[in-house]
């Protein structure tokens, strides 16, 4: 209702307006003034050099540390509660759950930071190496 009032107030909106017509020229008008619009800024192709340097180093994959020090907690939370003699007030299942918690979560961490180490020695060393475009 409010479309038809603005319509015969004069004012129009084109993507409201109740007439297939209009919304036709619409359409076609903002077709046309972007068509203008992106040959206007059409960007100019970019010419890539022959060749480039670039910095490479070596990195360390943290996941790998991160599940290595997670079986290394597993299995020495299994070895801590079977090589002792069982505790009077808990079960050796109690005792095994709560070793696996700590001591996973220490070995973990333990093992994150010698991979931090490792990354942060070896970071250090950087080469340059040429790049060479290659033809398609």
């Amino acid at each position: 209702m409010e479309n038809a009032q603005g319509a015969a107030s004069g004012q129009s909106d084109p993507q409201a307006s109740p007439y297939v017509a209009d919304n036709a020229a619409a359409a076609s008008e903002s077709a046309a003034t972007e068509s203008a619009n992106e040959t206007a800024t059409a960007p100019a192709p970019v010419a890539f050099p022959e060749h480039a340097t670039a910095t490479v180093r070596r990195g360390v994959n943290m996941r790998g540390f991160l599940a290595l020090g997670v079986v290394v907690g597993v299995v020495l939370a299994i070895v801590l509660t079977y090589a002792f003699p069982p505790h009077p007030d808990f079960s050796r299942g109690q005792v095994l759950g709560f070793l696996l918690v700590f001591v996973t979560a220490v070995s973990a961490i333990v093992f994150i930071g010698i991979g931090a180490i490792i990354e942060f020695v070896i970071g250090r060393n950087k080469r340059e190496i040429e790049l060479q475009k290659a033809d398609r």
